[in-house]
Order: structure tokens, then sequence, then C-alpha cells
């Protein structure tokens, strides 16, 4: 897992996987209570997240 930042400076943490094959699934996930929850946008300012757009 790594800490990566949105655009807005929100934390969040991005999960690579390999499941045998040549494709990566990434998985963004928040911290804090929610944590273990998948997320698709920025929890703090709502823009959708992409593993290219993330510091």
């Amino acid at each position: 897992m790594q800490e990566r930042f949105c655009k807005c400076g929100s934390r969040v943490i991005v999960q690579y996987s390999n499941k045998k094959s040549e494709d990566w699934m990434i998985r963004f996930w928040q911290m804090g209570n929610t944590f273990g929850k998948t997320i698709r946008t920025c929890p703090h300012c709502g823009c959708r997240l992409d593993i290219n757009s993330l510091c």
C-alpha cells in the first residue's frame, strides 16, 4: 500500500494487487473511521480518483 494525496491535499491509501495476470488492480482507501471501505471519489472534494492525478 502507498500513501498518496488528492489535488486538494486529502490523504488516500492506494493498494495495487495482481492476481496472477498481466492486469494490475488499483484500489483506493480512506483513512479514518471508515478504513477498509474502497472509495472511488475523494472524501474531501468529491473528485474522481485516478492514480495518474494523485501526488
